[in-house]
This record gives C-alpha cells, structure tokens and sequence, in this order.
C-alpha cells in the first residue's frame, strides 16, 4: 500500500522540530551567549595595554599584553596564597568533621539522638550577620584578631552544619548489609567510616568540599574586619584593594587616566578564578553527582 502523496514522511527514529522547540532552543542558545560575554571581556581586557583598552575595547588586540599578569600577581599572590592555607586546613577539617558527624547521626544510636541533630540544624536557619559581633567579640577576647586562626576555626564551626545535614542522608542510603558484614569480620568504628563510609559517600563529599572552597574563596566582610596585615589579607580583600588602587592613584608606574591599570586590573581577576576553574574540572563530576543524589536522599 502506498502513502497518500500529501503525507510527509519523517526519518525513522527522528521527528520534525516544532516551533516551540525551535524557540526554546533559541533562548537557551542566546542566554549561554549572555552568559560568555562577561568572561570573553574580562580575558580580552587582561591582555590589553591603555591604548588597546581604549581604542579596541571589543576585540582582540595583538601583541598579548602577558605582562599585566605579572604585575597584577606581584599585588596579589600574597593573598592567594593566603586564601589557599587557610581554605585548604578549613576544608580538611570541615570534610573530617562532617563525615563523622554524619555518620553518627546516621548509624549510631543514643539517647535524644533526633533531637540534638534537628537542634543542629536549626543553626541553619540563624543569619550570619546575628553572630557577626558577637563571634568577633568572642575572637578579639581570645586574641586571636589579625590572626590566620581568626579565618580558619569559623570555617571548622559553622561548615559542618551543612556538612553533618548532608553527610547523614548520604551515609543513610548506604545499605546496613554493607556494615553488618564489616562488624562480623571484627572492622571497628573507624575501620566503618574510613574503609566503607568514606568510599560511598565520595560525591557527597565533593559537592561539601567544592561549596565550601567557593564560600572561603569569596569570603569578604569578615577577613576585611579581622585582618589587618596584608601579608594574612584574603583573595576577595585583595582584590578589593587592588581595584581601589587602579581607580585611584595606579600602580607600578600605571596611572588610572591613561587606561594603561585596567589591563593588570582584569588580569588579577583572571588569576583570582583558576584555582576555582581547577577545583571545578576536578571535582566536577563528583559535584554534579552528590547533587543529583543529595537531592533524591534528602
């Protein structure tokens, strides 16, 4: 039997786009476009010296200007690496504590075990900025103002709060087989958390580990209260300080009035976001599958 001439046939196993679907299509592409345009400026702007940056704003100017990388690392490699010390001890401690916490609330039972994890949690709800004098009146009386502890031991208090949430959803979904078998075998409370909890609980563990490297990266107002000295200073203080000079009275012989600072000015932020970019190519795929899977357990 031949198909009727007016009918059209499609491909097997493809059907024809509405326009609906082509619409669609069309913002997603145009809001990804949006999306690029900021980062395709800011590479485009570290590389250009005052003249490119004032005459061919837009474009891509040639020669690179590799030496505003240069400048702009001299201002702010302090307070990288700075960020790095601090963020890297915090996140080891946060990790540590969230893990163990999680599977307290998880697998061991004690009294008002529910209680005191719902008590925790409630933590979650208070605003940061309720405890922003009283927790610098605490650390000024301990004497810990102008201090690295001062940015460290905040991270180690208040990220397991999240972490502990969590970790105990993700160490619930763990089947109690898998822990069963591990005691019979005479495994102890450590051998449960280090040889099984921590091998399953992997993406969960990443998605805790890359939230609090961006939380710690971006931290502002608290650093610029607590510190003092530069050389202990924060990369979003840094960064700060470094856009005051360049709008102000320039640096390493560049003035604000000839453009010739906004090309080490985006350069110091290029360097700022890779170790960001770093984290994300390498904990990427565990990140995207903790939030797929925190979102089902929880």
């Amino acid at each position: 039997m031949r198909p009727h001439p007016s009918r059209e046939i499609s491909p097997p196993g493809r059907r024809p786009l509405q326009l609906s679907q082509i619409g669609s299509h069309l913002f997603i592409i145009t809001m990804l476009l949006l999306s690029l345009i900021p980062t395709y400026l800011l590479l485009t702007w570290s590389f250009k010296n005052g003249l490119q940056y004032r005459w061919e704003r837009w474009t891509i100017s040639l020669p690179l200007r590799w030496r505003n990388y240069g400048a702009a690392w001299e201002i702010i490699g302090d307070y990288m690496i700075n960020t790095v010390i601090v963020a890297f001890v915090g996140l080891v401690g946060m990790l540590l504590l969230s893990l163990i916490g999680g599977y307290v609330f998880a697998r061991m039972s004690f009294p008002f075990r529910e209680t005191l994890y719902y008590a925790i949690i409630a933590l979650l709800m208070v605003p940061w900025v309720l405890s922003f004098i009283p927790a610098y009146m605490v650390y000024v009386r301990l004497g810990l103002l102008n201090t690295r502890w001062a940015l460290i031991i905040p991270e180690l208090a208040g990220g397991p709060i999240f972490g502990i949430f969590l970790m105990r959803a993700f160490i619930t979904g763990i089947p109690e087989e898998l822990y069963e078998s591990a005691r019979c075998d005479g495994a102890g409370v450590l051998d449960l958390i280090g040889r099984i909890t921590l091998p399953l609980a992997l993406p969960g563990l990443a998605t805790l580990a890359v939230l609090n490297f961006i939380g710690v990266w971006n931290s502002f107002l608290w650093p610029l209260v607590m510190i003092q000295d530069n050389e202990k200073q924060m990369i979003a203080v840094g960064l700060y300080k470094l856009a005051r000079s360049a709008t102000s009275a320039g640096f390493h012989g560049w003035t604000s009035q000839d453009f010739s600072v906004w090309g080490p000015l985006y350069a110091g932020y290029v360097i700022a976001s890779l170790p960001l970019v770093a984290l994300f190519v390498v904990l990427g795929k565990f990140y995207v599958e903790g939030l797929v899977d925190s979102g089902l357990k929880v």
